[in-house]
């Protein structure tokens, strides 16, 4: 399941199904926590807290996705970690501001590059023409077939709709590699 489309459910009040897909993620929370000086447990209490905040920020109507979910839940499970380790000093102290163990460095700059990708992803959509933006993520939403958009979008036929599909992912794709290019020369 997308992050849209996990967006999308937890906005319409559907977030048990929402929460499901998210704990694919648990893992990597886990991970940095332990890593940090947390047991299993204590990254389970951060991670359910990290998904209550990303709940409670998804369902006001200023919220924007701008970065992949993974990486959000990410920062909000590091820093509710790093919070929680200042409470309880019970812990070996350690350096927040140290450099990240190469595997957490890693994952973080993977996240980091996803994050950039979808960026450009989204000043590319951006750039199309309404009507080619429309059917795109009419599209992509998941929630609409061809024939379902032909009919919305007043095209003749379902073939139309996909011959349409077809021109504007290209000019996505375009507009893409143009947005690509213009980074490496700047």
């Amino acid at each position: 399941m997308n992050d849209w489309k996990i967006v999308e459910l937890i906005k319409a009040g559907k977030s048990d199904t929402a929460l499901d897909a998210l704990y694919k993620h648990f893992p990597l929370m886990r991970k940095m926590v332990v890593s940090k000086g947390g047991t299993a447990t204590e990254a389970e209490d951060v991670f359910q807290e990290a998904l209550i905040i990303l709940v409670k920020r998804v369902r006001q109507h200023d919220f924007e996705l701008t970065a992949r979910l993974s990486t959000y839940l990410y920062s909000v499970c590091r820093y509710l970690w790093k919070d929680e380790h200042k409470k309880h000093r019970t812990h070996i102290a350690f350096d927040y501001n140290s450099e990240l163990p190469l595997q957490e460095e890693e994952v973080w700059l993977e996240l980091t590059e996803q994050e950039n990708k979808a960026r450009l992803a989204a000043k590319a959509l951006e750039a199309l023409k309404d009507r080619c933006r429309e059917l795109l993520l009419l599209f992509y939403s998941g929630r609409f077939t061809l024939r379902d958009i032909a009919g919305k979008m007043g095209y003749s036929s379902e073939n139309t709709a996909k011959n349409q599909k077809y021109k504007c992912l290209e000019s996505a794709k375009n507009k893409l590699s143009e947005l690509k290019q213009s980074m490496q020369t700047a």
